[in-house]
């Protein structure tokens, strides 16, 4: 009856020696504890409670409750019940005394605290009326029977749930219950309620953000609130105050239909707040390379002399661009890197460049004609040295602009700094010393998510239409700069990559959006009939092809769609993908396909993190399911290059995004 628990909880072991400094624990393999000799079985499997799709061992539970000096050891029964939306836990407690009932509020704490979890129903009964064996161990199914059936001799029970029939909560319990669990919720990730900042100043990055907001969609649909829960934005609660969000949240009631109305009109009138200061923002941004007038007459620059410069050569697509600069190029490649030194900075690219897993040829030339820089994008003169400004700016005939902060999640302004006053700094640095050519790597993104049926390679979404996320936005307002200033006579060209994903041979470092989104649906088995344009292009054929045609005088001034020439839908792809994997997928209309999404994803899952963005966007993405993006120009110039490749056939980029996963392990 054994149940294997190598998992279980370091910091309650920690606790229980604490209290017990006279007693001494220890730990048996990965079974169980012995105690004073005896073996304590840490679960059996058919005793699992399953909570939210997390499992947890009523042993923990019941050692937990029996620490308060109200209950009697031995005498506690952990199981799970089940309600029209998910299963509750519920403990049944046998009292020491009667007359003395433990606070609800305390074992609730401790559970939180110890193992994640709070009890939705505690029954308060005699000792010595708890079933058990004769041997003297509880048989929770039993005391789960009685208690349904309500046979047990019950002294007391708190619902913290309205959801059971057991008990008819006035509402100002049911208020005090809501109020409760909402400060459960936010003693959790160590916050009290009352602070006057926003989450992200109290340090929440993207993973715990994406954590806390949907443990609060599923608190608000378990307290019945479940259209408030569907209107949570995860852009909003960057911006909401904390003291503001708990009691908005703390004070949601059923009976008093003012509570739901200030909850709508708190988020409406943020979002309002929130939409109006970002496009007055986007909006000024744009205008910030006309105050700079170009320095003489903007022929196309000399490139017999003089060298390259690489911004962004240390994230995913960076060294694969510096791969294929190395190999079409003969000139010294400068890069600009964030590091306190150049040794430093040298080890971070070399590190980034291990990714593109190049021979030993490539490998030489990247020692002798790479040379590292310091500085920051998101700063002054790109956070470059005094005379490092004034030597780049005098010896790069070319720069490749590469450089960007990609999160699904952050707001504009928190991507302002780096992709749209970046931006302003490197058109700025174009302009002085020597004419210069910028290559600048936009993004299909920036079109947000337009519903025109073929978007061309001369549209620029001048209209700011559905552009609702930092990424798309900041790009955006990066590429109009960029094509500002082009009109001014700057010779720029601007790549619109739409997914770049893994090398052919499964290298690179990619964790995006949809890499994740890959490996949960081959993890769950599931995938979607929706007959969206999905635009894979390997990260070495995209740079090669970059390059290529940057390195044709004749592409200058113009735009290209880095994308597939022929369409394939995710359909097609996940096909695929279940002929390399060795398994069917059960497909889903797009509306259905998130559900089982949001259903089927756990915290330990990579796709987490990006479960509110893929929420939020799907009736984007589904009136999207037309578009079409058009690449007339890009495969103009790539055919006219000696170096351009054509596309591999879809089976091969598909392998190649399903052996960087296998090489990552990202199925489990």
């Amino acid at each position: 009856g054994y149940w294997n628990r190598p998992e279980l909880s370091e910091k309650y072991f920690e606790a229980v020696l604490d209290e017990q400094h006279d007693q001494k624990w220890l730990r048996s393999g990965d079974l169980g504890f012995l105690y004073q000799d005896e073996l304590y079985v840490c679960g059996r499997l058919k005793d699992m409670i399953i909570i939210r799709g997390q499992n947890y061992y009523p042993q923990d539970v019941e050692l937990l409750i029996e620490q308060d000096p109200k209950v009697r050891k031995g005498c506690v029964a952990a199981f799970s019940i089940e309600s029209h939306q998910h299963e509750l836990l519920a403990v049944v407690i046998g009292l020491k005394n009667n007359k003395q009932i433990p606070e609800a509020h305390d074992i609730n704490s401790k559970l939180n605290n110890y193992l994640g979890i709070v009890a939705d129903v505690l029954v308060y009964i005699p000792a010595r009326t708890i079933s058990k064996t004769s041997s003297g161990k509880i048989m929770r199914y039993l005391n789960k029977d009685r208690y349904l059936k309500g046979e047990l001799q019950v002294l007391e029970e708190v619902n913290l749930t309205e959801v059971t029939n057991h008990s008819n909560l006035p509402q100002k319990v049911l208020n005090e219950v809501n109020s409760h669990h909402c400060k459960l919720l936010f003693q959790k990730y160590k916050i009290r309620g009352s602070e006057n900042e926003t989450l992200t100043e109290a340090g929440f990055d993207s993973l715990k953000m994406a954590e806390f907001a949907q443990e609060l969609k599923v608190l608000l649909t378990d307290l019945g609130f479940e259209d408030l829960s569907n209107e949570m934005d995860l852009r909003l609660l960057q911006r909401i105050t904390i003291s503001e969000l708990f009691n908005i949240v703390g004070g949601l009631n059923q009976s008093n239909t003012i509570s739901r109305y200030r909850y709508k009109q708190a988020f409406s009138r943020l979002n309002q707040e929130f939409n109006q200061i970002e496009w007055e923002m986007m909006k000024r941004d744009r205008l910030g390379f006309s105050k700079y007038e170009l320095q003489g007459p903007s022929n196309v620059p000399d490139t017999s002399s003089g060298y390259i410069l690489l911004i962004g050569g240390t994230g995913f697509f960076g060294p694969f661009l510096l791969k294929s600069l190395i190999e079409q190029n003969k000139e010294f490649i400068y890069v600009l890197v964030r590091a306190e030194n150049e040794i430093e900075g040298l080890k971070r690219l070399k590190k980034a460049f291990e990714f593109t897993n190049s021979p030993n040829e490539i490998l030489n030339q990247f020692d002798a004609r790479v040379r590292v820089v310091c500085g920051d994008l998101s700063k002054a003169n790109l956070g470059l040295k005094d005379e490092d400004w004034e030597f780049l700016s005098r010896n790069i005939h070319t720069i490749y602009s590469n450089g960007a902060l990609v999160n699904y999640l952050f707001d504009y302004e928190s991507m302002r700094a780096v992709n749209v006053g970046g931006t302003n700094e490197l058109l700025r640095f174009t302009t002085e010393g020597r004419n210069k050519i910028l290559n600048h790597i936009s993004t299909t993104f920036i079109f947000g998510w337009s519903t025109k049926p073929t978007l061309l390679e001369t549209d620029s979404n001048d209209s700011m239409e559905l552009l609702d996320f930092g990424y798309s936005q900041s790009k955006w307002v990066s590429e109009q700069l960029v094509k500002d200033a082009r009109a001014k006579g700057l010779n720029i060209r601007i790549f619109r990559p739409a997914l770049i994903s893994p090398s052919i041979d499964g290298d690179g470092s990619n964790f995006d959006i949809s890499i994740r989104l890959l490996a949960f649906m081959i993890k769950y088995g599931i995938g979607t009939s929706a007959m969206n344009q999905v635009s894979f292009t390997p990260a070495d054929m995209a740079a090669n092809n970059i390059i290529a045609i940057s390195n044709l005088k004749e592409s200058m001034g113009k735009t290209f769609h880095v994308t597939r020439d022929e369409f394939s839908s995710m359909e097609e792809i996940t096909t695929i993908l279940a002929r390399f994997h060795g398994q069917s997928f059960i497909n889903y209309t797009l509306k259905e396909f998130v559900p089982e999404v949001v259903g089927r994803c756990k915290k330990e899952d990579i796709l987490f993190p990006l479960l509110n963005f893929l929420v939020r966007s799907v009736d984007n993405i589904s009136a999207m399911e037309f578009k079409r993006y058009d690449n007339s120009n890009y495969r103009k110039y790539r055919d006219l290059s000696t170096w351009g490749k054509k596309d591999q056939s879809l089976e091969q980029v598909v392998k190649g995004i399903y052996l960087f996963m296998k090489k990552n392990d990202l199925f489990k």
